[in-house]
C-alpha cells in the first residue's frame, strides 16, 4: 500500500486511471453520494481525486467530507464528462500537477501556510520547489549578493534552471543562480517591503499539516522496512528529517554516513551532532576523491556519484530509508516509492517540499545544517559540478573555497 492513492468514482474511472498513475488507485465503489462512502481509509494516505466534469457536484461533497480527515489532498476534475473517457495524456499531466500542488500550494496569513488551494497564485509546475529564508546570515547574503531586501520567514520559489521567485508575501523579486553563469537580479520591485515572520509561530500554524505528514511517513516505513534498516545520512535537510522519522517509527536505526574527501565544512560535526541527539547509531564509510587521477566531476562525468555509492553499498543495510523527493529532479519522480538498487530502497518524504522538510526538522527540535542558516538550497561536496556562483561566494564567505 503506497503512501499516495488515486482515487476514482467507479471500478472503470480506475482502470483509466491505473494506466496513466504511478501509484495505487482505487475505486469508491460507483458512488452517487459522499455519504455512501468511507473517507477515513484516507487518513495515513495521500489522496488524489479524480471525476469526471459531470461529477462536479460529488467532487465538491467528497471535498467537504475528506478535508474533515486530512488536510492532505487534492481534488482533479477532467475535461471530459468521465474520468475513463479521458486521455491518458491528460491523467498523467493533472497527476504530475496535483502532486505539486501539494508542495507548492500556500496562503499567507502573517505567516505562510500550507495549503490545497494555492491562494497566492505561484505557478504550478512539477520541477519546481520551495523552501523558506532561515537565518540571520541568509538574510545577509541576500541583501549583500543581490541587493534584495527579504526577511526570515520569507518563501523562495525554486524553478528550474535555478531561478528563484521570492515571496514576502508578495512577489518581491526574481533572481537567477543558473550553474555556470554570473548571478543576476531579474526583477526587483523595491517598493515592496518584506515581513519578517517567526519561525517558531511558523511552525505551530502549520503543525497539523506536519504532524499529518509524519504519520503517513511513519506508516509506510513500519509497514515496508525488511531486516536491518539504515538511513544514509549526508547532513543535508532531507536525510536529517528522514532520520528522525525513522527512529520514530523503528526505535532502532543506523544513520550510514559516506564522508568524503571534500565534504562540505561542519558537515561531520552535524552529522556526530544529530546522531547523538537522537540517540542514533552513526555508521561512517570514508571515501578518497582523486582529483589528480579522474579530474574535477563535470556534468557529464559524475565520476563521485558512483565512488560514493560504492562507500554507501560497504555499509548498505537490508532497507535504505531514503531522503529523496520528487522535486529535486524528474529522475527522482519517475521513482516509485520503493525501488531495489543497492539494497531495498524507500522514500517516506517522497512528496515533500523544502519547506515542509525546514519545518518538520525544526519542529522536532534540532538545527538545520550550518550553510542552510546561509543560504543554501541543497548539500553536496566543495567540488561538486553543481554548485552555483552563489554557493561559492558563501564557501568564500566562511573560508572554504
Amino acid at each position: 500500500m503506497s503512501m499516495l492513492v488515486a482515487v476514482a468514482r467507479a471500478k472503470k474511472d480506475a482502470k483509466a486511471l491505473s494506466h496513466a498513475v504511478n501509484c495505487d488507485v482505487v475505486s469508491l465503489g460507483g458512488i452517487r453520494s459522499a455519504e455512501d462512502v468511507d473517507l477515513s481509509i484516507f487518513e495515513r494516505r495521500i489522496p488524489i481525486f479524480f471525476f469526471g466534469r459531470d461529477e462536479i457536484e460529488l467532487a465538491k461533497e467528497i471535498e467537504n467530507k475528506v478535508r474533515k480527515i486530512t488536510p492532505i489532498y487534492q481534488v482533479v476534475i477532467t475535461s471530459k464528462k468521465a474520468v475513463r473517457h479521458t486521455r491518458m495524456e491528460e491523467l498523467r499531466e493533472a497527476f504530475e500537477m496535483a502532486k505539486a500542488k501539494l508542495r507548492l500550494g500556500f496562503k499567507f496569513d502573517g505567516v505562510f501556510l500550507f495549503s490545497n488551494k494555492n491562494e497566492l497564485g505561484i505557478e504550478i509546475n512539477p520541477d519546481f520547489d520551495a523552501y523558506f529564508v532561515i537565518g540571520k546570515g541568509f538574510v545577509e547574503n541576500t541583501r549583500k549578493v543581490f541587493g534584495v531586501n527579504v526577511e526570515e520567514g520569507n518563501l523562495i520559489v525554486r524553478k528550474l534552471m535555478n531561478e528563484e521567485w521570492i515571496y514576502v508575501p508578495e512577489l518581491k523579486a526574481i533572481v537567477s543562480k543558473k550553474i555556470g553563469e554570473r548571478l543576476r537580479v531579474i526583477m526587483h520591485r523595491e517598493d515592496v517591503e518584506p515581513k519578517k515572520a517567526d519561525i517558531r509561530k511558523m511552525i505551530e500554524r502549520n503543525r497539523s499539516w506536519l504532524e499529518r505528514l509524519e504519520e503517513i511517513a511513519i506508516d509506510f516505513i513500519q509497514r515496508n522496512v525488511e531486516g536491518d534498516a539504515g538511513v544514509p545520512f549526508s547532513g543535508g535537510k532531507d536525510s536529517t528529517a528522514t532520520l528522525i522519522l525513522a527512529k520514530k517509527a523503528l526505535g532502532e536505526i543506523k544513520a550510514l554516513y559516506v564522508k568524503v574527501s571534500h565534504e562540505m565544512p561542519y558537515t561531520e560535526d552535524y552529522v556526530e551532532e544529530v546522531c547523538e541527539r537522537l540517540n542514533v547509531e552513526l555508521i561512517k564509510s570514508e571515501v578518497r576523491f582523486d582529483i589528480e587521477r579522474f579530474g574535477l566531476p563535470t556534468h557529464t562525468n559524475r565520476w563521485c556519484t558512483k565512488l560514493k555509492m560504492d562507500g554507501l553499498e560497504r555499509i548498505a543495510t537490508d532497507t535504505l530509508i531514503v531522503g529523496d523527493r520528487e522535486a529535486e529532479s524528474r529522475i527522482r519522480r519517475e521513482r516509485g516509492e520503493i525501488e531495489f538498487r543497492v539494497a531495498k530502497e524507500i522514500f517516506p518524504i517522497k512528496y515533500w517540499s523544502g519547506c515542509m522538510v525546514q519545518l518538520f526538522v525544526l519542529m522536532n527540535g534540532l538545527e538545520l545544517h550550518p550553510l542552510y542558516y546561509e543560504g543554501f538550497y541543497r548539500l553536496g561536496c566543495t567540488i561538486c559540478p553543481s554548485l552555483s556562483d552563489w554557493e561559492r561566494i558563501l564557501l568564500e564567505k566562511i573560508g572554504q573555497s
